[in-house]
């Protein structure tokens, strides 16, 4: 099997279908597996209430957080590579053609699809972005470390990914919350994974709507980066 699309969800009632849906309805060889994190809105009464047998779908017990969430995805994947798409909805899907086909020809371990991506050159830009929404702050001094560290250029280190499953086995990831996305972006730079990245389209959700994302979730991705950089 080519792909397995993990689809991330917790207390997304309103974007759930839409995005099993929208993961279906991708042209490729493919799995779907739906991991609900505890949610206690009625997400997990419409996914109860799904007749597919074609949906993979897992109830965990308890809020395990996100990183938790991707690794138990990742643990039952079936495909050569894995896409993580979370229920929000801020990420379009079809990106992951794009991703996959980069993958494939490179023989790449990971993909990381960047937000920023065009921004790049542009100080202005940046400012402008900060300014609009200032929560990227963390996202950006982040990926400036692991540049900084690890000699990359990457401008998003934290958007959506695409992993090959058998890489992703190796790195032994212990983080289950907010800090997952950064020690495996510091352990794949650290042991020189093979890894590029492509713009993606990406429309984010405001508090109001429901983001999830804070500002204070910068500690955890800084103790993360320092943790793996400094350790043996």
């Amino acid at each position: 099997m080519k792909l397995t699309v993990i689809v991330i969800v917790f207390n997304e009632k309103n974007t759930i279908i839409k995005a099993i849906e929208e993961a279906k309805s991708l042209n490729i060889d493919k799995e779907i597996i739906v991991i609900d994190n505890c949610s206690y809105d009625g997400t997990v009464k419409i996914l109860k209430d799904l007749k597919d047998d074609t949906l993979n779908i897992i109830f965990q017990p308890q809020n395990y957080g996100c990183g938790q969430s991707i690794i138990n995805g990742l643990s039952l994947a079936r495909g050569e590579y894995a896409f993580i798409q979370f229920a929000d909805l801020e990420y379009n899907i079809s990106s992951v053609y794009k991703m996959l086909d980069l993958a494939e020809k490179e023989i790449l371990d990971v993909v990381f699809g960047s937000r920023y991506f065009y921004y790049k050159k542009n100080l202005f830009s940046i400012l402008s972005l900060i300014k609009k929404r200032p929560y990227v702050l963390g996202s950006l001094i982040s990926t400036s470390l692991i540049n900084f560290f690890y000699r990359k250029k990457f401008t998003d280190v934290i958007g959506t990914k695409l992993y090959r499953v058998s890489s992703f086995e190796k790195l032994g990831i212990k983080s289950k919350g907010m800090g997952f996305d950064f020690e495996v972006v510091s352990k794949l730079c650290k042991n020189n994974f093979s890894i590029k990245e492509v713009p993606v389209e990406y429309k984010p959700r405001s508090s109001r709507e429901g983001k999830k994302v804070k500002a204070l979730d910068i500690i955890p991705a800084l103790i993360e980066i320092f943790k793996v950089k400094f350790s043996k």
